[in-house]
């Protein structure tokens, strides 16, 4: 039983170096034509200027609504004025 084990043991530990040692092998060349590849490149340069653009108008956006929520905050300061402007704007147009 003993001399079972071990011959199991000893074909694993071979079996293992040799796909260890042998892998996988070279990969096959590319079967791609050329056609495809530049098509490939042009989309990836576009993608590339349509990313760079998003950016830019991320930015932008963001810029404007940080002046925007700085807009919020000053009115935000001041509802006691607003509610006298708001009035005052009923009485000229004849609400009031």
């Amino acid at each position: 039983m003993k001399l079972r084990g071990m011959g199991v043991l000893t074909f694993f530990l071979l079996f293992g170096t040799a796909l260890l040692s042998g892998g996988c092998g070279q990969a096959p060349p590319c079967q791609t034509s050329l056609v495809t590849l530049d098509e490939t490149r042009l989309d990836a340069e576009t993608y590339e200027q349509e990313a760079a653009e998003t950016a830019k108008n991320v930015a932008d956006l963001e810029k404007k609504l940080s002046l925007k929520k700085n807009d919020i905050e000053q009115v935000k300061a001041k509802p006691a004025e607003l509610k006298k402007k708001v009035h005052d704007l009923k009485k000229g147009s004849g609400r009031e």
